[in-house]
């Protein structure tokens, strides 16, 4: 269970930058020779001048696994995005339903494309139509008044709740909790988040089944515009037998930055 650090994706100063080329490595614990990393995530992120994003390709072994575009209205509303396989046929479509506000409320899943694929996006003869059926549809969103979720809940197609997660904030608005609940309603695991007076996250603590199942520090090292290029984290990884997929290898996170 790789969970990469709860950091924002989208760099600080998003409205100057171009693009945002993120790798990350891991390191298995213990092992002090660091050029024995392994690549887990790679991704290109492009923005436009407003610091929206445009478009993310994500790349396995160097080669493209898949794409996606973001649609906006006039006023840089989010309103549905596409993902793409590598030979530009269509596997998942999300529209985005909003409030009053602009907040997002819900967000529709249209899966039919997918029941033509596998797990390696390779095209199958059979559709897979037992297996999406399990799968959530769409995810309701409750807002605070600043528009931050604090809960999204994850539906199948007939309705029915198959998990959903909430979430707490500080005075800065950083989000401090967050609690995923299964199809049963019982937390299955919780994560308390603690940032530095700029806003980044520095530690986090993983708790599963109500003990402690892991530590998390993170470090940064920043460009000549505040927006971080490296970031190590490091996990210390305690004995909880509900743990037993939780990781304790560094994450080594590296960002190159093309600003406009």
């Amino acid at each position: 269970m790789y969970k990469v650090s709860n950091q924002a994706q989208k760099p600080k100063n998003a409205a100057v930058i171009k693009s945002n080329h993120q790798t990350i490595f891991s390191v298995p614990k213990g092992e002090k020779d660091y050029n024995k990393k392994y690549l887990i995530f790679d991704q290109i992120t492009h923005f436009n001048k407003k610091g929206l994003i445009t478009q993310t390709f994500q790349y396995k072994s160097d080669t493209l696994f898949c794409y996606t575009s973001y649609y906006y209205d006039t006023n840089n509303i989010l309103l549905s995005c596409e993902e793409y396989n590598s030979d530009n046929s269509l596997y998942l479509t999300i529209n985005y339903t909003h409030n009053h506000k602009g907040f997002v409320t819900r967000a529709d899943y249209i899966r039919s494309s997918q029941k033509h694929y596998d797990d390696h996006r390779n095209p199958v003869d059979v559709e897979f139509e037992k297996y999406y059926k399990k799968l959530y549809t769409y995810i309701v969103y409750i807002n605070d008044f600043m528009g931050n979720v604090i809960e999204a809940q994850y539906y199948t197609a007939d309705n029915k709740l198959s998990f959903k997660y909430s979430y707490r904030y500080d005075f800065r608005y950083n989000q401090t909790e967050i609690k995923y609940y299964n199809n049963k309603g019982s937390v299955s695991w919780r994560k308390k988040l603690k940032y530095d007076k700029e806003g980044y996250l520095v530690q986090y603590k993983l708790y599963m089944n109500n003990r402690q199942a892991l530590l998390s520090k993170v470090r940064y090292q920043f460009d000549q515009n505040n927006n971080w290029i490296n970031c190590t984290e490091t996990r210390k990884r305690y004995d909880n037998f509900f743990a037993y997929d939780v990781t304790d290898n560094t994450l080594f996170m590296v960002r190159k930055l093309d600003y406009y």
